[in-house]
């Protein structure tokens, strides 16, 4: 089975920049196996199933191939180095099957042509429990960080590699970064205390006393482009922590109770203590976010009703709104990789984030219309 429709090897950041209703960490093309799980035991020693190394979160990365490093069962364990690792030591979660070519890529030639559904053979794929000849089992694995490896390649963070990944990587790596980290959060059981075991390829834990089961958490954000009143202008924050001269899209949590609309109002009123309409709340698109434990960011577009700017809390150092042309300005620094570090211009996040496609989506439309 090919990948599935849609899927390609290009650079993410060159896809998110020519496709604003696409986002980074979208695209994974695995079959998650979520019908068909079985213990890791079984499956970790197939001849076809692959390991993706980490680190403290830091993905093994070839700087030369400019891609992950995927390795065999037998290369990480049967080894005959003079300290190999063992299985036990390390934490596994299944990511799942998927084509040979996302290891493999000697034969593949990229390209940005999207495949075409065929719905039959998805369904196939997807009720899959055993890979074919063109198929891996795909893991990811944390290495303990009081080992010593010498696997080929080197640990980098994620988020800064962003730049040099592909489409399918970015969305593979998030998958394993997110599960790692959340099984390294949930290594006691919330209830009682007690140590917890994983189960199911790494989907989840149970407690070894009480038997309460944990599963994989996403907490949802919303990120929201307010809209002014007279539809030229947008309204863009910064924290004191942000990179210089860095304005984007307000966001927070979505708290218990609350609608995507109420957050939006909460939130931004909070922030800004800008007014709006929750009747005009509209979804763009959503974006996982593999970073902070794991989050999802829905972004929504919203009208202001009060367009006076008054900062509640301390979370902005400033706050304010701006006009297409300054926002067209703002989005040329946003995608320049080799902006020089001179420039003190001011500029949005860069298009691998959804606060990007928001505000570009809204810069490129002839209408301000966003309901669905």
């Amino acid at each position: 089975m090919s990948l599935r429709p849609e899927i390609h090897f290009s650079s993410v950041f060159e896809h998110c920049s020519l496709n604003n209703n696409f986002q980074c960490f979208q695209g994974n093309p695995l079959n998650r196996l979520n019908l068909h799980r079985k213990s890791l035991q079984d499956i970790v020693q197939h001849s076809q199933s692959r390991f993706l190394p980490f680190r403290q979160f830091k993905v093994l990365f070839n700087q030369e191939k400019k891609q992950p490093v995927w390795l065999t069962y037998q290369f990480l364990f049967e080894n005959t180095n003079e300290q190999k690792l063992t299985i036990d030591q390390c934490e596994f979660v299944l990511l799942g099957i998927g084509s040979r070519l996302l290891a493999d890529r000697s034969s593949f030639v990229t390209t940005t042509e999207p495949t075409k559904i065929d719905s039959k053979l998805l369904s196939k794929f997807l009720l899959a429990s055993e890979p074919t000849p063109d198929e891996y089992i795909y893991f990811a694995l944390s290495i303990p960080n009081n080992s010593t490896d010498n696997l080929p390649g080197t640990y980098m963070e994620l988020r800064p590699l962003l730049s040099q990944l592909s489409v399918i990587d970015a969305a593979v790596c998030g998958q394993g970064r997110a599960l790692l980290d959340w099984h390294t959060s949930n290594q006691y059981c919330g209830k009682c205390g007690t140590s917890t075991i994983s189960l199911e390829g790494g989907t989840r834990r149970k407690c070894t006393k009480c038997n309460h089961i944990i599963y994989p958490r996403t907490d949802p954000v919303i990120i929201t482009l307010i809209i002014h009143a007279d539809k030229e202008h947008v309204l863009l924050g910064r924290k004191p922590s942000f990179p210089p001269f860095l304005y984007t899209c307000l966001a927070g949590f979505i708290e218990p109770g609350e609608s995507i609309p109420e957050a939006c109002s909460r939130e931004v009123w909070e922030e800004s203590g800008i007014v709006v309409d929750t009747n005009e709340t509209h979804y763009f698109d959503s974006q996982p976010w593999p970073f902070l434990g794991g989050q999802l960011m829905i972004g929504c577009y919203t009208y202001a009703i009060d367009e006076t700017i008054t900062l509640h809390d301390s979370e902005l150092e400033d706050c304010r709104w701006f006009s297409r042309t300054e926002i067209a300005d703002m989005i040329q620094r946003g995608r320049n990789i080799s902006l020089d570090k001179n420039d003190q211009g001011l500029r949005i996040p860069p298009p691998i984030a959804i606060a990007h496609q928001l505000i570009y989506n809204w810069y490129s439309r002839k209408t301000n219309n966003f309901k669905t």
